[in-house]
Parts: C-alpha cells; structure tokens; sequence
C-alpha cells in the first residue's frame, strides 16, 4: 500500500501517479490536514491510497 497526497487536486493535468500505477488499484479520499502552524490554512485534501490488492 502507497499512500501520497494527489497532485491533481492543484493541477487536473498532472496524471504522474496515474500513470506510474496505472496497473494498480488507485483510490482517492478526502482527508483533513491538520499538520500546518496555521490554523487557518488547515483544510481537506485528496490523498492517493494506491494497492496492489
């Protein structure tokens, strides 16, 4: 299992880990960030779950 946040979020065209994995099961969920020294600036983001299972 690979975990990485996702790149198309800032940018639809960037398919990098799309095609890297795409022989793998890639799946997106949205998370909360809650790492940032500014409260203000936390918020949900997609994070790439990538299996090969």
């Amino acid at each position: 299992m690979l975990s990485n946040s996702d790149p198309r979020q800032k940018d639809p065209e960037n398919t990098f880990f799309d095609d890297l994995y795409a022989h793998y099961k890639i799946r997106r969920v949205n998370i909360f960030r809650s790492i940032c020294s500014v409260a203000a600036k936390r918020e949900f983001v997609n994070e790439l779950l990538i299996t090969n299972y």
